[in-house]
């Protein structure tokens, strides 16, 4: 008998469920689970259709990694990664080698006072970020032309949403450009008017502040 392995159980909560019903039913069950096909038989216990599972699981994954497929996306992958690295370097070659501040003391104190590798990372971030706006902006490009394209090249520890929250509020509130800045990141992040209240209001959209004063 197949049965659907229900919502929210992993592997051992299937495990217990097949064996059960085996038990009580005096049938196979069969399930997939996460695209592996298990059986449980009456004698079968939830531990053994557990160690089957990990066992294909492994032997799947050992498939995958030597498959042409999988060796071409790793190839395409790293490519990726080496163009957005030399990107990444020419952009910020263009760049100012210090973010330029309206308030210097506040980012200073940004930065001490969230020197753990969390805070520090946003802090990072953020001014690789805000470097590489201004070395376009002095090249002649508007802010709102440059903005995602440098938020994207400047993430190179892999920034969380709350830390990017966290950088915009930053870049807002110390960066030389930080208003308007400020401003256009409300409007491009707005879904209907609610941009331009936090606009208005002097807000920033979704805020997600590390302690910055």
């Amino acid at each position: 008998m197949e049965i659907q392995i229900r919502p929210g159980e992993d592997i051992n909560d299937a495990a217990r469920h097949m064996c059960g019903l085996a038990t009580n039913t005096k049938e196979c069950i069969v399930a997939d689970f996460n695209g592996i096909k298990l059986a449980a038989k009456p004698d079968d216990k939830p531990e053994d259709i557990v160690a089957e599972y990990y066992k294909k699981s492994e032997e799947r994954h050992t498939t995958w990694i030597v498959s042409d497929e999988y060796k071409e996306r790793e190839r395409g992958y790293r490519e990726k990664q080496e163009r957005q690295r030399k990107e990444l370097e020419e952009a910020l070659a263009r760049s100012p080698e210090k973010i330029s501040l309206r308030d210097e003391a506040l980012w200073n104190k940004s930065a001490k006072v969230n020197s753990d590798g969390y805070g520090s990372a946003v802090v990072r971030y953020a001014e690789r970020w805000g470097r590489i706006m201004e070395g376009e902006i002095a090249r002649g490009a508007k802010l709102e032309d440059c903005m995602e394209k440098a938020e994207r090249l400047a993430d190179t520890e892999g920034i969380t949403g709350f830390m990017y929250g966290c950088a915009v509020s930053l870049l807002s509130a110390t960066w030389i450009y930080g208003e308007s800045f400020r401003l256009e990141y409300n409007r491009k992040n707005q879904i209907g008017d609610e941009g331009e209240k936090a606009n208005m209001s002097g807000g920033t959209l979704n805020p997600a502040t590390i302690t910055i004063g």
